[in-house]
């Protein structure tokens, strides 16, 4: 049956004033936006670790602090970001170099000048023991004092200051090394006088994860954060009559308070102290050194402290 056309016109003016029109499109819209929203929230959580890492443009937090940390992968984190357990070694050359005393190389000792092969080796040997025990060594770095490895050198051979810059020590109530372990890379090399003295030149880098010694500095729960002291260490030493005579003689530490009193410890700069150096020194103009450089020849003398272009 067809519908008249005054009928449909009556019809809809009856539903236009039907009390209840009204609410049930109010309904509508809240049960619409209802669904928008929760979409929305998904994205949200998504994407949230991307949201909280450029809310830093707001300036709420300094750029050091972890916004949101647990919701990005660690290996995405900015270089401002703390390092921590999980990856001690992020953005670092030193991922990849060796670990602990393994990394340090003797060279195949060769006769020449006349000495054998044999002798060469021991001196060689007594040099790498020199660097284990004063660079690697568990009790040294937690303050204990190598007197076996330093009584190798001649003491008339070296001052008082360059003999203690060739200990790597922390402060044990303030550092300890983190389980990774400890990165190296370097050279060291030889070769024999007219007179038959061998002469060894080493060219080190040591790549320390520490750890505070006071807990409550998680990054994220259960996983604390890591600071990373990097040394270098430039020097000949020559062997006289069963003794290492120590020559030129240089080194550099990066990434330790250079503010710090002089007290025989190495002090690392956590990410705090990391980031604020960094922008003193951008502010003073002053040259950030590359420690990972191989090609560099360190200023002579012990303990230089500079800002590091990296760790």
């Amino acid at each position: 049956m067809s519908v008249e056309p005054t009928d449909y016109v009556a019809r809809l003016r009856a539903q236009a004033s039907d009390p209840g029109l009204e609410e049930a499109l109010r309904r509508d819209r809240t049960a619409r936006r209802r669904k928008i929203a929760l979409a929305a929230g998904a994205g949200v959580l998504l994407l949230g670790g991307f949201g909280f890492w450029l809310s830093d443009v707001t300036g709420e937090r300094p750029a050091y602090e972890p916004y949101s940390a647990e919701t990005l992968r660690e290996e995405i984190w900015p270089l401002e970001w703390p390092y921590t357990e999980d990856m001690p070694f992020r953005n670092s050359p030193a991922s990849g170099w060796a670990e602990g005393a393994d990394a340090i190389y003797v060279p195949v000792p060769m006769a020449s000048g006349g000495l054998p092969a044999k002798d060469i080796a021991a001196v060689l040997e007594d040099v790498k023991t020199l660097l284990v025990e004063t660079n690697l060594s568990a009790d040294t770095l937690a303050g204990a004092e190598p007197t076996a490895a330093l009584a190798l050198l001649d003491p008339r051979g070296a001052d008082d200051p360059v003999r203690k810059d060739l200990v790597t020590r922390f402060d044990p109530e303030e550092a300890y090394p983190a389980g990774s372990g400890i990165r190296v890379r370097g050279t060291m090399t030889y070769q024999v006088s007219a007179a038959g003295e061998p002469a060894v030149h080493v060219d080190y880098a040591f790549v320390y994860p520490l750890v505070r010694a006071e807990e409550g500095h998680d990054v994220v729960p259960g996983v604390p954060e890591v600071a990373r002291i990097a040394v270098r260490r430039q020097f000949t030493v020559t062997s006289k009559g069963g003794k290492l005579v120590l020559g030129a003689y240089a080194s550099e530490v990066a990434n330790h308070d250079c503010s710090a009193p002089k007290d025989g410890y190495l002090h690392p700069l956590f990410a705090e102290g990391r980031w604020k150096a960094g922008q003193a020194a951008e502010g003073a103009r002053v040259a950030q050194a590359d420690l990972y450089d191989e090609k560099r020849i360190l200023p002579s003398g012990p303990g230089h402290c500079v800002i590091p272009s990296g760790t």
